[in-house]
């Protein structure tokens, strides 16, 4: 008599997977190609396994998002003290601009022209990060590099002005272009953010 065996594992460690599978399919066919009975193939696992975890498609590209923003905020917060505002605040950009596996998701819901939800990642990506913009600007603020009015509405505008950036990079804009805008973007973030002009010195690749 022939005995199987289930392997049962860890929820966190099947959800894992489940992204993984979806973020692989994503980057290799696009969102809109790829179907939910896709992943669960890819994963190896059945489909009700899918909707345990995730009510959509659209779910696991949220879960996608948000795994990237925790580890990128987790990143910069676990610097500590020792790491002026300044250098956080240069990593953070250039770890945005950095074009991993997660950006090519980014990049492949514009050339879907699904601009809705890739606002709507975008949205949920700055709410996640957030917090740790929040606390670098209000280092930045004690160690006197750093002066804002209000941090809120500062937020609001650091990210309009880099999402300039992040459309001429989805444009596929000439370089030439993309280093002159970043140079303007440099010079914005540091008139809202109070910074010394030249002090941030971004180093943005495209």
């Amino acid at each position: 008599m022939t005995i199987i065996v289930r392997t049962i594992k860890d929820p966190e460690v099947r959800r894992s997977e489940l992204i993984d599978a979806a973020q692989e399919l994503f980057i290799a066919f696009g969102y809109n190609k790829t179907m939910i009975i896709d992943i669960v193939k890819k994963a190896g696992v059945a489909k009700g396994t899918f909707y345990y975890y995730f009510p959509s498609k659209e779910a696991i590209l949220e879960a996608i998002i948000a795994r990237y923003s925790t580890k990128l905020a987790a990143e910069i917060k676990n610097l500590g003290a020792s790491v002026t505002a300044l250098h956080k605040l240069r990593l953070l950009i250039g770890y945005l601009f950095r074009f991993d596996q997660t950006d090519i998701v980014f990049y492949l819901l514009w050339e879907e022209q699904e601009f809705s939800l890739l606002f709507k990642t975008w949205k949920q990506s700055d709410t996640i990060l957030n917090p740790v913009l929040t606390d670098v600007i209000q280092q930045g603020t004690e160690e006197g590099t750093i002066h804002v009015q209000s941090i809120d509405e500062t937020i609001c505008f650091f990210w309009s002005t880099l999402s300039c950036l992040w459309e001429s990079q989805y444009n596929k804009e000439a370089p030439k272009l993309f280093t002159r805008k970043s140079k303007i973007a440099e010079v914005i973030l540091e008139r809202i953010l109070g910074i010394s002009e030249g002090s941030l010195a971004l180093k943005i690749l495209i």
